[in-house]
């Protein structure tokens, strides 16, 4: 059993959004777009650990629009694939022939009501007076915001709870003798605390004061020692410690915490649950605090792997992203006041893209599912030239939280349907290239065509003549084809990088390269592109901020534009 799908409609960010889920579940977006409130919807229906008073609406939770004050809520979650005894047992006919039931939420703004309702389909929902299903179907969930010690001593003292409850006969019967022999240890170990010299010096002060205090206190005193500690209560104390090198150490800091906080949430988690009965969700957020990049990485495979039941994670890391395709992302977005979820949230038109990268799974580095906007171009050469020219003309990528990426030879229409997929906006700059057909005498406009399919508009057709980008450049191709997508950010090159940065920055870059001419300077940079990029961008980058309103810089400015 899986959640399929959550529609949210005038609940806190979200007016109208639809969700969809895969299973494992990354959620992504910027700050305050409503990835908590969106879990926390998930948590009104499923959280056990909610209670009845915690899941009335409070005014805070009515969606506030441009037309006003929502005065309904309404939270919908469609299960799929539902096949458990148990859980068919407790839905009755809950659960139509194709494995699915639907949950229901509802709340009133006018008298801050709510009601809850089930049912196989949205025809045929009832309303329930209860949350009966959570002794089979509930939602585990830990929160961003976690004073990881205090959570670390709840969730060991939860662990142990649990584990002794489900100790065996001979076991238990085991610990039981064993804890009358603690409690005799703890006992001879009283009185060895009360023979430290510093400890009886201590109590005899404190014994002292105390009779000053009052007559009836003449014949009673009092002493620093354990013998007020329960043998429960001493297991129930007892701290997490750590070990290396069979050396005790002091547990680690913050990052280490956290992972020893996860690691005893799901140890509870794996003992609570009935496996064979019970439907458990999981829900993360942020579980990359306060740790490094690799440990983040395995930390998110960590918790997909081995947690057995469907995950959601929602997180800002790269790192956590690269473990999760595409089509299990989801990206959340603000449109009109309202937030929504990019194709609505795990989408089979990106898992059809994605499914064309083949192997090369990591192709789309996880940065860009964060970012405001992205700019695409051919390669290493142009990711080092657009960058310097960001900075050199006034462009802050990293504060506007744009990013450059280079498809380094795979299709850019892969990129595209990605890009576009998950909302976010883009911008393309491809090279000028004209290739003659194997076989045939014609030559096909490879880089302008490269142009006009981003833009879904109709291709050329080949030449019959052999041409040059030169030739299209000189004969109207290349600016026909630039007044059609350019309004739509998608760049063509006169010819390539290196020729139109050396025409647009001539004697700058002859100069500079220490050449007799511009042909000689092009040929040069030509040759070993990113490589003779690097130093030259050294030597003219003062120079670059004159080319502000030249076709190098307009895609740049396009993207700012887009992102506004």
């Amino acid at each position: 059993m899986e959640i399929s799908s959550l529609h949210l409609k005038g609940f806190r960010n979200f007016n109208d959004a639809l969700i969809n889920f895969n299973s494992s579940t990354l959620i992504i977006g910027s700050n305050d777009i409503g990835k908590s409130n969106m879990l926390h919807s998930l948590r009104i229906l499923l959280d056990k650990s909610l209670s009845e008073a915690d899941i009335e609406p409070s005014e805070l939770d009515f969606h506030i629009g441009l037309d006003g004050t929502s005065q309904y809520v309404e939270i919908t979650i469609t299960f799929k694939d539902v096949k458990e005894d148990a859980v068919l047992s407790i839905l009755k006919g809950n659960v139509n022939d194709n494995g699915e039931t639907i949950f229901r939420y509802t709340a009133n703004k006018s008298d801050l009501s709510y009601k809850l309702w089930v049912g196989q389909s949205l025809e045929d929902l009832q309303e329930v007076t209860s949350r009966f299903y959570l002794k089979y179907i509930n939602l585990k969930y830990i929160q961003s915001q976690r004073d990881l010690n205090r959570v670390i001593a709840k969730e060991k003292k939860q662990l142990l709870r649990i584990a002794q409850q489900v100790l065996n006969e001979n076991d238990s019967q085991e610990d039981e003798t064993l804890l009358t022999e603690i409690s005799t240890d703890l006992a001879k170990l009283n009185r060895k605390v009360a023979k430290l010299n510093y400890v009886k010096s201590a109590t005899d002060d404190i014994n002292s004061e105390l009779k000053k205090l009052a007559y009836h206190n003449s014949n009673y005193s009092v002493q620093l020692d354990t013998g007020a500690i329960e043998v429960n209560d001493f297991i129930d104390k007892l701290q997490l410690g750590a070990s290396t090198g069979g050396e005790s150490v002091m547990l680690g800091g913050d990052g280490r915490n956290n992972q020893i906080l996860l690691a005893l949430w799901k140890a509870k988690s794996i003992i609570e649950q009935d496996i064979d009965h019970e439907v458990v969700f999981y829900v993360v957020e942020e579980p990359e605090a306060h740790l490094h990049p690799h440990q983040q990485r395995k930390l998110a495979t960590y918790l997909i792997e081995e947690l057995p039941g469907q995950t959601i994670i929602s997180s800002h890391s790269p790192q956590i992203a690269t473990n999760f395709t595409p089509d299990s992302i989801v990206r959340l977005l603000s449109f009109k006041n309202s937030t929504l979820a990019a194709s609505n949230g795990c989408s089979q038109c990106i898992a059809e893209s994605w499914k064309s990268m083949s192997y090369r799974m990591s192709i789309l580095p996880a940065e860009a599912f964060f970012s405001n906007g992205v700019f695409l171009v051919e390669g290493p050469s142009e990711m080092l030239f657009y960058h310097e020219l960001a900075k050199q003309i006034g462009i802050n990528l990293d504060f506007k939280n744009l990013s450059i990426l280079s498809v380094d030879g795979i299709s850019f229409s892969v990129y595209v349907q990605i890009l576009n997929a998950l909302n976010i906006p883009w911008v393309m700059r491809t090279d000028n290239d004209i290739n003659k057909i194997k076989g045939k005498s014609q030559w096909q406009f490879a880089g302008a065509n490269r142009c006009l399919s981003a833009a879904n508009l109709s291709k050329l057709k080949h030449s019959d003549i052999k041409l040059s980008p030169t030739d299209a450049f000189n004969n109207g191709t290349w600016r026909i084809v630039s007044d059609a997508v350019n309004c739509k950010g998608i760049y063509l090159s006169k010819v390539d990088l290196e020729t139109d940065l050396v025409t647009e920055l001539p004697e700058s870059i002859v100069k500079a390269l220490g050449k007799s001419d511009t042909n000689g300077a092009i040929k040069y940079l030509q040759g070993k592109k990113a490589l003779r990029m690097h130093p030259l961008l050294k030597k003219i980058d003062n120079d670059l901020a004159s080319i502000t309103s030249g076709d190098l810089a307009r895609p740049l400015h396009k993207l700012v534009e887009m992102v506004r």
